[in-house]
């Protein structure tokens, strides 16, 4: 019995101990060397597309840098145009980036030009535009 329980304990491990290759798979010097060529096109490409990205960086770090001024706010043609409603997105491309916004159950924008004493402010709840003050002189 014992004899019969070591040779098949032989045979399992004789089995156990063959590389197992599915169907389909090639093992050939040939497909490893195309393998390898594949890899090495991926990994050029990643690199380059990690250079470009690296330039743009480097060319254009936008952290840390204002968002320039815009002077369409300053503009009444622009405030008659809002309407209740319009979304921020909207409010944004036509009187341009906030100088300060204040959220909450309501969200504030400011307009202000501290040097000539002018400010303005448009409202919104729900995401949307619910009053606002046209540009005029602070009192």
């Amino acid at each position: 019995m014992t004899g019969i329980l070591r040779t098949v304990l032989l045979a399992a491990l004789a089995a156990a101990s063959k590389p197992v290759v599915a169907a389909g798979q090639d093992t050939s010097t040939a497909s490893l060397i195309r393998r390898i060529e594949i890899l090495e096109r991926a990994t050029a490409d990643l690199d380059r597309r990690v250079g470009a990205l690296e330039a743009v960086i480097k060319s254009a770090p936008s952290q840390g840098q204002p968002i320039p001024a815009s002077t369409k706010w300053r503009e009444l043609a622009n405030w008659r145009r809002l309407r209740e409603g319009m979304q921020m997105d909207e409010v944004r491309a036509l009187l341009g980036e906030p100088d300060r916004i204040e959220g909450g159950p309501i969200t504030f924008w400011y307009w202000v030009d501290a040097n000539a004493h002018i400010y303005a402010s448009v409202d919104f709840e729900s995401g949307g535009v619910s009053g606002w003050t046209e540009p005029r002189r602070a009192q």
